[in-house]
């Protein structure tokens, strides 16, 4: 004689469950693809007002001239208001970079489109100032009398270049000693807030 016996088991019960969890995966891909989105169309609006700004061409003339001059180590020590000016517009183009990289980084910008959009002009140009940033690196300490390498200065920049090309200066502390004597404003220590290294 065979008994049956009921299962109280109901297939139902299940329904909702996995109705839950679908709607959590198609909310986490759903999100995942807004975030991508708007890093895309943060890149490209970022791109697009900084290569359309009088301000940004301004800058990128700057840092052009000394770099097909080769002569960014003049702007260290600067004599002139012309020289001066430029040394600021140099240091507000390299920042550019620095913020763009921190914004790949952070990803806040999306790596991909700046890549191919400007990692030729990204390298180049960190190669080309890679010995004026070695040189702003170094501060003089008044307080200690002694040199200190500032390795922060830059380091997303250097970061990305070296990322996307095998090419891409790598500055590390030897790479260039620093100076016999101080001079310059570029020879300033830098305040404790401002050095995540003193951190």
């Amino acid at each position: 004689m065979v008994v049956c016996v009921a299962s109280g088991f109901q297939w139902t019960a299940l329904v909702g469950p996995a109705v839950i969890a679908i709607s959590v995966v198609v909310a986490f891909f759903g999100v995942k693809t807004a975030r991508s989105s708007a890093r895309q169309c943060a890149t490209l609006d970022m791109i697009e007002k900084v290569e359309s700004t009088p301000h940004y061409q301004n800058l990128h003339a700057a840092f052009s001239y000394h770099r097909r001059q080769d002569s960014f180590a003049k702007l260290h020590d600067p004599k002139e208001t012309k020289d001066k000016d430029e040394r600021q517009a140099v240091l507000n183009y390299l920042n550019h970079y620095e913020l763009i990289a921190i914004g790949i980084s952070k990803k806040i910008l999306d790596e991909q489109i700046y890549k191919s959009w400007m990692r030729g002009p990204f390298v180049r140009d960190w190669n080309a100032a890679a010995g004026f940033i070695q040189r702003e690196r170094w501060k003089w300490d008044d307080g200690t009398r002694a040199w200190e390498y500032h390795a922060v200065l830059f380091e997303n920049y250097q970061a990305i270049a070296c990322r996307w090309s095998t090419d891409a200066t790598n500055l590390v502390q030897d790479t260039k000693p620093h100076p016999n004597t101080p001079s310059g404003p570029g020879d300033e220590a830098l305040p404790d807030g401002n050095d995540p290294s003193s951190a």
